[in-house]
């Protein structure tokens, strides 16, 4: 989440009103919405953070937002539209229509800022007292969730179960802790594949943008890593497909790496997409596009394949026309495709 410089000039009670980005009680909807059904045996997902910001954390993001769901919409009329797309930091309304605006039939949203727990005994400031003691509420801590997690998961494939799970209010640093931040799992039924395949979406506490002392901010970014790899751990089997993308905020942090390979990784057997050399032929500059996205180091998609089953990496693509009619990218994060194979 960017920083909030503005908050301290705005009283609670503006800001509370301003803030349109409550999600639908509904966790998965159906839309009616005729869809290309690609071939079985294939599945593409995209991960995005579409910056979808609400004043006054970002001015003018609501159109920049329709846009992306435009892209997104050009790019099912070509025949190329990810299946599966990871949404983070779709706060606003606008980005909660992706989904009708891109023609995709099955979406699912993530945590609420009532799902966020009060406390938890694992949170930075319940094991740390001067973690604890030195919490700003200029910078946004404290004050509670005033928006939702961001995380919205659309799909061309029947989603059948969902399950969501936001960090605890105290389990965050800086500015990010004024959104309910989690993990978002759908269970997504794929044409020709006998089990549904889990795909998550996550986004965690930035570094630098958190507007707090980094080593504050890799703290609780750690608390958050071990309550993800348990959540993972529980709700997904280990013999099923996953697949699991977003906004992990890793960057080329040494303390936030070590954090994620402890215990085992994030999600135990799995290799991560953008690790591995397989760029899409065919898209311009699509070879410089991924290698951007690798430097960048933030937008992930770990995946393993369950037991008795093939799920590989074809390849990678960063669609084109994500910008607006000035040449100016819609967001400040690359979208990028991982297709992969089943079998």
């Amino acid at each position: 989440m960017k920083r909030l410089r503005l908050l301290t000039f705005i009283p609670l009670a503006a800001i509370v009103a301003l803030n349109l980005s409550r999600p639908s009680p509904a966790a998965v909807l159906d839309l009616p919405v005729p869809v290309q059904r690609p071939a079985a045996g294939d599945l593409s997902v995209m991960t995005y953070n579409i910056k979808g910001l609400p004043f006054p954390a970002a001015y003018g993001r609501a159109d920049e937002v329709r846009q992306i769901g435009e892209r997104l919409g050009d790019l099912r009329r070509a025949g190329t539209q990810p299946h599966v797309v990871l949404l983070q930091e779709a706060f606003i309304p606008q980005a909660k229509a992706i989904a009708t605006a891109a023609g995709y039939a099955h979406f699912a949203i993530g945590p609420a800022a009532a799902d966020a727990p009060t406390a938890s005994a694992k949170s930075p400031a319940a094991t740390d007292a001067a973690f604890a003691s030195q919490a700003s509420w200029s910078k946004g801590e404290g004050l509670g969730k005033w928006v939702d997690s961001g995380l919205v998961i659309l799909s061309d494939y029947p989603i059948v179960r969902t399950r969501r799970m936001a960090f605890p209010a105290d389990m965050c640093a800086g500015y990010d802790c004024l959104a309910a931040k989690g993990v978002l799992v759908a269970w997504v039924k794929v044409p020709g594949h006998d089990r549904p395949i889990a795909i998550a979406d996550v986004h965690l506490n930035s570094r630098k943008a958190s507007g707090v002392e980094l080593g504050r901010a890799n703290f609780a970014y750690q608390s958050q890593i071990a309550s993800t790899r348990t959540f993972i751990r529980a709700s997904v089997a280990a013999d099923s497909d996953v697949i699991f993308g977003g906004d992990f905020n890793l960057g080329h942090d040494r303390d936030r790496i070590a954090a994620q390979a402890a215990d085992g990784g994030l999600l135990a057997g799995s290799l991560e997409a953008t690790d591995l050399d397989r760029v899409a032929p065919g898209f311009p500059q699509n070879a410089q596009a991924v290698a951007a996205v690798r430097k960048h180091a933030k937008d992930k998609q770990y995946f393993r394949a369950g037991t008795g089953e093939h799920l590989g990496l074809r390849d990678l693509r960063v669609p084109s026309g994500f910008r607006d009619e000035n040449g100016r990218a819609l967001s400040d994060h690359l979208p990028y495709i991982a297709d992969y194979v089943l079998r």
